[in-house]
């Protein structure tokens, strides 16, 4: 009884000694950045009625917990400079190491920001040299909440270096070390992104109450039930690790990869393509089928081949004529090539089978149509093209090696990101975001029509959230992506996403980079993230740091109509007009007269900030457009920076 009683009492002191420890959210560590010249929030959580003092730069402030024990205290962060020590005293002390103050920034959208900086051009080398000791780097975990969260995952601060920049985003980590080599200020870096995601998601629900789309569909919110998803998840995880073990097993029979099958009543795919952009498989996560019947030549050494997939999202297994041949597992971005085993194909038609896993996100064949073939060496059978297709009935978990952090999938409501990962930084003062994100809100007309005003929202909603009206916003427009067209493509959707981010760009401390000419037809997600890094920088450096920079490329102006003759005039903050062409000819215009069809036409500089447009097609031109399409192919239209001049239409068909 008396040992009974003892241990109890432990238990108690030790409950008690819980609650009444002082806490902090993990976006305040050691390491970190506050930001400069402001007044910023140190906050955290203890017992009711406790006494918590801070103190920072000679400052010692004092407040008491709230009845819910919440508590939080404004400091002056003074002017650049550190390493400094700031302590937190209650019934505990904390003591923060190493910080310093300068501006911090929040580099936040889909999967083009979070890339990593090892996988791009040239990562290993900058992973390398990525010493910067006054660059410091925070990242917030995945996480869609239904409720606004008080806290990231757990995470802290960390000081930029070869062993933890590798796995940090490559278009904030060039930004930031754009700003802080230039100015020689510190530079707080905090990456929060989701790979496709739409931008309602990212929206706070205050705002999302007073905007009629948003609020419809956020209505259907209350009737979520987190603990019976959560529960569904768990199932869907296990049972999808039972049907693993048999499908990874080399003895795996399954009706669809026999050579002689009937695949008769299968959808028709083009490949290579993502499978959202089929109809009725739009926002399709789980397990396809494709086959393919392919016929190989008599010439065809058939002893030593290989097949070449392009890249495969998320995962894949590869049978031919019934025979396993090959299998990658979660590598959504690694092309996909396979030695054939001699004796599997023969000479005329084989059939190719490949089971394919997606999680979240795009589904698929994506990359090149020159990374799908079969070869001998010397030979090679084509792959692109028709491919036969057919959904699985086993749904596939959102993280196949884990259990999902967050039970709800970040596009199914607005504001789930907003509440799992801004809301618990909000607190903490910055001096801008940069923004990365569009592709997701470009999958048909009306949400790229409606992007424009979701974009405002979100800036306004942020502003208003970090109490600044005036925090700075540098986007980065959609990249130049798919095939080219061999006429104008004016039902292309990207150029209207992309219209509508420069309309957002012209607003107060708004700006926007343009990449239009980096971009890669075949990969969603272009590998140059050196340059996207350094044009947004060159907006902050201009309007944060005043610098007599050059900030972004030619932008147009005015235009006049004669018959057949258009001209343009460009906004070229003092720059020149740039041809990189040696005959002066000027790619990417198209002109429209009363008929309202447009007809790519010739194009040439006239002076240092006009063009030229003129086409034998129209003999009175109403409307140019230039670079108006997902991808308007080899841009050269730049000013004297090598910035490229950006797309635009005269017209508002």
């Amino acid at each position: 009884m008396k040992k009974t009683l003892l241990i109890l009492f432990a238990l108690t002191v030790t409950s008690i000694s819980t609650m009444a420890k002082v806490t902090i959210p993990h976006v305040l560590s050691s390491n970190m950045v506050l930001q400069r010249n402001t007044q910023t929030k140190i906050w955290g959580w203890a017992n009711e009625d406790e006494n918590i003092t801070v103190n920072f730069r000679g400052q010692a402030v004092k407040t008491t917990t709230s009845s819910s024990g919440n508590w939080s205290i404004n400091i002056q962060t003074g002017k650049a400079g550190g390493p400094f020590d700031l302590s937190i005293k209650g019934q505990n002390t904390i003591i923060l190491e190493n910080i310093l103050v300068g501006d911090v920034w929040v580099c936040s959208g889909q999967s083009n920001m979070e890339w990593p900086l090892i996988e791009t051009n040239r990562g290993t080398e900058e992973v390398q040299s990525a010493n910067y000791p006054e660059i410091r780097l925070f990242k917030v975990e995945n996480n869609a909440a239904i409720e606004p969260a008080n806290n990231t995952a757990p995470a802290e601060w960390r000081v930029c270096n070869p062993e933890t920049v590798a796995s940090f985003s490559a278009v904030g980590f060039h930004f930031g070390k754009n700003i802080h080599l230039e100015t020689g200020i510190p530079v707080g870096l905090i990456s929060s992104n989701w790979g496709g995601t739409i931008i309602e998601t990212w929206i706070s629900p205050e705002t999302v109450k007073n905007d009629p789309f948003m609020a419809e569909w956020a209505k259907e919110l209350k009737n979520v039930d987190v603990e019976e998803i959560k529960k569904k998840q768990k199932e869907i995880f296990n049972n999808y690790h039972v049907e693993l073990k048999k499908v990874q097993n080399p003895d795996y029979h399954h009706p669809y990869i026999e050579r002689g099958y009937n695949d008769e009543g299968w959808i028709e795919f083009t490949q290579p393509q993502l499978w959202e952009t089929q109809a009725g498989w739009e926002t399709f996560d789980g397990i396809a089928w494709y086959r393919k019947k392919v016929k190989i030549p008599e010439t065809f050494n058939t002893e030593g081949a290989s097949i070449w997939l392009a890249r495969i999202d998320d995962s894949d297994i590869t049978w031919i004529n019934g025979v396993r041949v090959g299998e990658t597992y979660n590598q959504y971005n690694r092309v996909r090539t396979y030695k054939i085993p001699e004796g599997v194909i023969r000479k005329g038609e084989n059939t190719i089978t490949i089971r394919i896993e997606d999680y979240t996100g795009g589904g698929g064949f994506h990359g090149s149509e020159k990374e799908m073939y079969i070869t001998d060496g010397t030979k090679s059978i084509e792959l692109a093209g028709n491919w036969k297709i057919k959904k699985d009935e086993t749904p596939t978990p959102q993280n196949p090696e884990g259990l999902a952090s967050s039970v709800l999938l970040p596009n199914s409501y607005p504001t789930l990101l907003y509440n799992g990962m801004i809301n618990p930084i909000i607190n903490h003062a910055i001096k801008g975001a940069v923004w990365y994100q569009g592709e997701s809100n470009a999958d048909a007309m009306p949400e790229a029509k409606r992007y424009e005003n979701q974009m405002r929202l979100l800036i306004k909603d942020w502003r208003e959230k970090w109490n600044n009206p005036d925090l700075s916003f540098y986007m980065v427009q959609l990249a130049n992506y798919m095939k080219e067209n061999q006429t104008p493509g004016t039902n292309d959707v990207w150029p209207y996403l992309r219209e509508a981010q420069a309309s957002v760009a012209l607003d107060k401390n708004v700006e926007m980079a343009c990449i239009i000419d980096i971009g890669e037809a075949n990969d969603i997600h272009p590998r140059n993230k050196t340059d996207v890094g350094h044009r947004l920088a060159l907006n902050a450096l201009h309007i944060n740091y005043n610098q007599n920079v050059i900030h972004n490329g030619p932008r147009y102006l005015s235009s006049d109509f004669d018959e057949n003759t258009a001209t343009v005039t460009f906004n070229m903050q003092g720059s020149k007009l740039m041809v990189k062409n040696k005959y002066g000819y000027i790619n990417g215009f198209a002109v429209a007269g009363p008929d309202r069809v447009f007809h790519y036409a010739q194009a040439q500089k006239i002076n240092d900030n006009k063009v030229k447009i003129t086409s034998h097609k129209v003999k009175n031109i109403e409307a140019v457009r230039y670079l108006w399409d997902n991808n308007p192919g080899d841009v050269n239209l730049y000013n004297g920076q090598d910035l490229p001049a950006e797309p635009f239409r005269t017209d508002n068909w």
